[in-house]
């Protein structure tokens, strides 16, 4: 009897079948992923303080702008800030937790086919980022009420839908960036360390070298990220920028990382 069929005794017949050939179901996978995303104490205590931070930003923004610039749109952008540089952390720690916390042994053992876990970790981490981008959403109408009521705010409801598309893609590619290094490096702090650093330093590179000026326009994700954060029409060849940056920042570390898991021996 395999690890598999153990605990589906429990199961009706049909479903203990499903299970035994074809594996646990990739839903259930992505459900119990996005879990361990929330329910650690590192976890818990990142999205803490990205609502903190977001809080902070939307708070600062509804006291200091002036009431013409108190509308939805703009109170919601002030407060997706935080969860663009904070959020991608959760993916970073979601890919190294088996490692770090000594839990692949169980968490393979139940499903061997580690791709599949890993890909898992990378969906949910995702469906995380759009969770926290509606809260936003939320919090950024509140505070708009809360701007008409006390401040005389303009309290317009249009929302510069571009803007925040731009801005929930950006943040699935970043999310996916974090997890890419986690899985790439297998440390926690190594790959955040990198996650943070190696982009950044490049971006200075480009700054004070001329002759990387051009690459940066294809190579540098915070340079192709920009067109779309900021909701303005991207051409054929900024998706191209774009997509290059992607394979690069993203990709690349993610199919390292894919290659090493399925190879790293278990302890």
């Amino acid at each position: 009897m395999s690890i598999l069929t153990a605990p589906a005794q429990r199961l009706e017949p049909a479903v203990r079948q499903s299970v035994e050939e074809h594996g646990i179901p990739f839903a259930r996978l992505c459900l119990v992923e996005l879990r361990k995303q929330i329910d650690t104490r590192a976890g818990l205590w990142l999205l803490i303080v990205i609502g903190l931070v977001n809080t902070g930003l939307i708070v600062l923004t509804l006291t200091t702008a002036p009431p013409a610039e108190l509308t939805w749109a703009n109170l919601t952008n002030a407060a997706s800030m935080g969860q663009l540089v904070l959020l991608p952390l959760i993916g970073v720690m979601a890919a190294t937790s088996e490692w770090s916390q000594r839990t692949a042994l169980t968490s393979f053992a139940l499903e061997p086919r580690r791709t599949r876990v890993n890909l898992a970790k990378l969906a949910s981490a995702g469906v995380l980022g759009l969770i926290v981008m509606s809260l936003t959403l939320v919090a950024g109408a509140l505070m708009n009420v809360i701007g008409i009521v006390f401040r005389g705010g303009d309290g317009s409801w249009a929302m510069d839908w571009p803007v925040l598309g731009g801005a929930a893609l950006a943040l699935l590619i970043l999310v996916a960036q974090g997890v890419a290094f986690g899985l790439a490096l297998l440390s926690t702090p190594i790959a955040i360390v990198a996650y943070l650093a190696l982009p950044t330093v490049w971006t200075i590179l480009t700054l004070f070298i001329s002759g990387l000026a051009e690459p940066a326009r294809w190579l540098d994700l915070n340079v192709t990220l920009l067109p779309i954060m900021l909701g303005a029409e991207v051409s054929a060849t900024g998706w191209a920028q774009l997509a290059t940056s992607v394979a690069v920042w993203v990709g690349l570390p993610l199919l390292v990382g894919l290659w090493r898991t399925a190879r790293r021996d278990v302890a």
